[in-house]
Formats: structure tokens, C-alpha cells, sequence
């Protein structure tokens, strides 16, 4: 299977006009959560690396959390755009687990805009990285699960429809290693890496539909 191979549109079924809402949202996630990545990457220590909300003071750190919070929601429908492409169960299921997954990433950040100035050894903060670590892990073998099946199908153009597999590969291999070696530059520059995938992802998801007509049902 070369990466030119034509989309794969179910034929003998009558396409309905698909809408860019899951595709526009994955690329606006992406578009929110990658200066939120550079912003934690160079702003100066506020408070000490033993608290939560580091490198934040208290209402950068809830405007922060709020703005991820809302791009983990805008990923999450975009996801549920994606399970809804005519690829089987394989991929509706799997894309919905990363859908679920983000929204558990989204009612943590609504729980750490709380928690500023809490010690990271606290229950609670220590909870709230459990709730982060299920969350992230979920979408990340459900992203490389139905990827495998975008990829076999041909749900998505050309090298782009490598983009969900990657994502998931890049959270396992990249992403949570530099999370847990500690919460400091190289986690933050994986985090804002990670969310370019989401622009592709969602790049990709419009040209389907823009293409083919086929797009999420």
C-alpha cells in the first residue's frame, strides 16, 4: 500500500455532506494548546517546583487550565468526528475511547485550576496525576489501536493517515517518559509537540471531507 492510495469510501451507500466541526476543532485545539506549551516552557518560576501550578502564580496557572481544558473538550469532538468515519467497529470504538480519554484529560485541568499552591505531595495532587496518567494512557492505545485501522482503510489522505498511530506512539514513547522524569522543560516541549498532531489530525479530517464528501456520519 503505497501512500498515495485513494481514500477509502464505502461504495453502493449514499454519501451525506459531512461538516468541518470535528475538523476545525481538532485544529483549534491545537492551536490553543501549543502556546499554552511554549507559555510554561519560558515563563519565569513563580512558585517553587514542589507546588502545583509551577511555573505559574495563581491566575495564570486557572486561565491556563481553563484554556486546556477547553482545547481537551474541542479534541475530544473531534475524535467523536472521527469514530464516526465508515471504517468499522474497530475504528469507532477506539476513536471513542480517545474521545472519553481527553475528557477525563479536561475534568482534571478543571480540578488543577483548584489546586494551585498545593504540594505535589499532597493526596490530592498525587491523585490528580493518577486521574492525568489513565486519562493520557487510554487515548494513547486507543490511538495507536484505530490507527492501525485508519491506516489499513485509508480513512485519511495520503501521509496523513499515518497521523492518529503517531499521535498515540508519541504519548507513549515520548510524552510520558519526559512526565515522568519530572514536570520541567523537556516534559512541556513534549506536550507542545504532542499537540501538533491534533492540527494534522484535523488538516487531515477536513481535506476528507472536503474531497470526498464522506466524512463523519
Amino acid at each position: 500500500m503505497s501512500l498515495t492510495d485513494p481514500l477509502d469510501v464505502p461504495s453502493g451507500r449514499r454519501s451525506r455532506p459531512a461538516g468541518l466541526a470535528p475538523a476545525f476543532s481538532l485544529v483549534l485545539s491545537g492551536v490553543l494548546s501549543v502556546p499554552v506549551g511554549l507559555l510554561t516552557f519560558a515563563y519565569p518560576p513563580a512558585i517553587a517546583d514542589t507546588l502545583w501550578g509551577h511555573p505559574f502564580p495563581r491566575g495564570v496557572h486557572v486561565g491556563v487550565a481553563v484554556v486546556l481544558l477547553v482545547a481537551h473538550a474541542l479534541t475530544a469532538y473531534g475524535f467523536v468526528g472521527l469514530a464516526r468515519l465508515p471504517g468499522g467497529r474497530v475504528v469507532t470504538w477506539s476513536m471513542g475511547a480517545v474521545a472519553v480519554g481527553f475528557l477525563v484529560v479536561a475534568v482534571c485541568e478543571g480540578i488543577s485550576a483548584t489546586l494551585w499552591g498545593t504540594s505535589t505531595e499532597a493526596a490530592a495532587a498525587i491523585n490528580l496525576e493518577n486521574g492525568y496518567g489513565a486519562g493520557s494512557m487510554l487515548l494513547a492505545v486507543a490511538s495507536v489501536v484505530g490507527g492501525v485501522a485508519i491506516i489499513r482503510r485509508r480513512l485519511l489522505p495520503g501521509i496523513s493517515r499515518w497521523s492518529v498511530i503517531l499521535s498515540g506512539l508519541f504519548m507513549i514513547f515520548v510524552v510520558t517518559p519526559a512526565l515522568i522524569a519530572g514536570r520541567g522543560d523537556p516534559a512541556y516541549l513534549a506536550l507542545t509537540g504532542w499537540s501538533l498532531f491534533f492540527i494534522w489530525i484535523g488538516i487531515a479530517l477536513g481535506r476528507r471531507v472536503r474531497d470526498t464528501g464522506d466524512g463523519p456520519r
